[in-house]
């Protein structure tokens, strides 16, 4: 089946960009015809195709543009291994390299394969999000990005793959992070919360990095737009701006990424390869790939929760409130959860949400965690 979609690396590039590292066949291995799957964890493969946005041509050069870089970098972490499946070339249609790229994450999804998509635009998370959906499992879509666009269109399908996303029955919960308000409409943002999602500004990352790692913990697939990042650390995008988030904060957040044990697909889109500044953004994108993988290898799998004792517990008392505000600290990971209860349909129930230490710090100045409360509106 993969061998269908699939384009493997050129002698030539391998001979260039690969082979000139003596230790890359070490880490990372080159996908053969009719090879089984079974002894890896995680794969990455190309998507040479621009057309779901059509300003932005380029993007299709990107997969190895970033193996350029990628293929120079020490060895992964935790002796993790990569297998390079190679490129979607672009179809006779945008639709038909959308199938091939449903079809190829599909057979990964079969046997247990996180995916790693380099892309082509960020319309190809369309794709990304069917493959998914084809488990009809409720899932958390986390999208990292400067903003949300979704407009009507006939042309460039970027401006419309959101809307598939909320309409769809299968998505459990959006998590947008690293916007920046300025690029946000304000009716946008009312969507946003009317459907009870998050949201989470660049700005509170700059704060505490350790802010966006709730928001992707629940993650079954994360979509990662370069516009997220600033001009000067990721020049290679048709929406620069001279904010965002430093390089070195989008690594933390693709490790972060790489934690999340529920998480099967990231997507890093929109890198434009003929807007590029001496290969910065190319050796950014692979050094974020870099600590995807290591924190892939991170991983304790303690999430979701199905064994308390696996946790400390602690219960905060904050004045004026008739609730205990109970913490769970995972043993394994250190990562921290509330778990808040409620009652419904008279019967108590409880409801475990990703959080941070600095939640339970909160809790302990005798103050509300924003978290808690905006958890606690939806379920009362």
């Amino acid at each position: 089946m993969l061998n269908d979609f699939l384009q493997p690396i050129s002698n030539e590039f391998l001979a260039e960009y690969y082979f000139t590292n003596k230790y890359a066949s070490e880490y990372i291995h080159l996908f053969q015809q009719h090879q089984t799957l079974d002894k890896y964890a995680v794969a990455i493969v190309g998507v040479q195709d621009y057309r779901g946005y059509l300003s932005n041509k380029g993007t299709e050069s990107a997969p190895n543009e970033v193996r350029k870089q990628l293929y120079q970098y020490a060895s992964f972490t935790n002796g993790m291994r990569l297998l390079d499946l190679g490129n979607i070339r672009a179809g006779e249609t945008y639709v038909d390299t959308l199938v091939a790229l449903v079809e190829t994450m599909h057979e990964l999804f079969k046997q247990n394969i996180i995916t790693i998509i380099i892309g082509g635009d960020a319309a190809l998370a369309s794709a990304q999000f069917k493959a998914h959906e084809i488990f009809e499992n409720p899932i958390t879509v986390t999208q990292v990005a400067s903003k949300v666009v979704w407009e009507d269109s006939d042309v460039d399908i970027h401006k419309t793959y959101l809307k598939d996303f909320f309409l769809s029955d299968f998505l459990k919960q959006y998590n947008l992070v690293a916007y920046q308000s300025y690029f946000m409409q304000e009716k946008q943002l009312s969507f946003l919360s009317s459907r009870e999602y998050n949201v989470l500004r660049v700005g509170k990352i700059r704060e505490h990095i350790f802010e966006a790692e709730p928001f992707l913990r629940e993650a079954a697939m994360v979509t990662y737009n370069i516009n997220a990042i600033r001009h000067s650390d990721a020049p290679g995008q048709p929406d620069a701006s001279p904010n965002g988030m430093f390089g070195d904060e989008a690594c933390a957040v693709a490790r972060y990424a790489g934690m999340c044990d529920q998480l099967m697909s990231i997507g890093f889109y929109d890198y434009n390869p003929k807007l590029d500044i001496s290969q910065i953004t190319a050796k950014q994108v692979a050094q974020m790939i870099w600590y995807f993988m290591e924190g892939v290898s991170l991983r304790r799998n303690d999430y979701p929760i199905t064994d308390e004792n696996d946790f400390n517990q602690y219960i905060v008392q904050i004045d004026d409130t008739e609730n205990d505000f109970i913490f769970l600290k995972s043993k394994k990971s250190d990562r921290w959860w509330m778990k808040i209860m409620y009652d419904k349909l008279d019967l108590q129930k409880h409801k475990l949400i990703p959080c941070t230490y600095r939640d339970y710090l909160t809790a302990l100045n005798n103050e509300i965690p924003e978290r808690w409360m905006r958890e606690w509106i939806r379920v009362s």
